[in-house]
């Protein structure tokens, strides 16, 4: 994870053997994340190109910029769920199989090992489902994972937050297509360090990004709570409404 997110330093601290680590964690890792992000350090602001710890602009796409071919154009496997369990999944995509008049796709940027991320991925995962619900030709949801676990456990645990934070919904089952960003194509390509985590980037259906922001719970590592975290839920609601809209589309009757 980049050093602008307080992520990176609570990594480290959990590697301390001490038998008071845990206690003393949330107060050591407040005040190094403090000494390693000077005023100008991009930490959870939306602020893109994103800034250095020096506070010199990072070249990134941003509002307004078209996908280039190259990032558009890349494959990527699903990991989650199996076509087996859900047949309308595809085994693998790129982002130009996206890329139709009227269309939106959703990337989530997160680091498995960040507690911010974990709390944010079921309110992703009951919008994404959501969505699809009512537009399945037009909406994709994609996570892209990194940072350890399986996609399978990662799934487990959006799925039961979402159950626990949307009561009496059903699970999310087709929403979001998972990727294991081994590589780091996509947090390369679309959340360009030092830009903050957990992340969102909104394409339209030209592939132009519309929508580029750091989660609710980004500042929050140490227990956020659902309040925050489910104020995810109307900013991207908002945002597809408003791109959904352009086109005229009908839901799904």
């Amino acid at each position: 994870p980049p050093l602008s997110s307080p992520c990176p330093v609570i990594v480290v601290m959990k590697m301390i053997a001490h038998p008071l680590a845990n206690l003393l964690l949330p107060f050591i890792a407040s005040f190094l994340a403090g000494l390693i992000n000077p005023a100008h350090a991009q930490q959870c602001s939306d602020v893109c190109p994103p800034l250095t710890m020096e506070g010199n602009p990072v070249p990134s796409l941003c509002v307004g910029d078209p996908s280039p071919d190259g990032y558009a154009s890349k494959t990527y496997k699903v990991c989650h769920p199996s076509p087996l369990d859900v047949p309308t999944t595809p085994s693998s995509f790129s982002l130009n199989d996206f890329r139709e008049p009227g269309r939106v796709t959703v990337l989530a940027n997160y680091y498995i090992g960040c507690n911010a991320g974990r709390r944010e991925s079921g309110v992703f995962a009951h919008v994404g489902q959501r969505y699809y619900d009512k537009y399945p030709d037009r909406v994709v949801f994609i996570t892209s994972l990194k940072g350890g676990s399986t996609c399978g456990q990662w799934a487990n645990i959006y799925q039961r937050d979402a159950e626990r934070m949307y009561k009496g919904i059903e699970r999310p089952r087709e929403m979001p297509l998972s990727v294991n960003d081994l590589n780091y194509e996509i947090r390369d390509d679309y959340f360009t360090t030092p830009f903050g985590h957990p992340s969102y980037v909104v394409l339209d259906g030209n592939l132009t990004v519309r929508a580029k922001f750091a989660g609710p719970c980004c500042p929050e590592e140490y227990g956020c709570p659902n309040d925050i975290a489910l104020t995810l839920d109307g900013r991207l609601s908002g945002i597809l409404d408003g791109i959904l809209a352009e086109t005229g589309g009908k839901e799904k009757d």
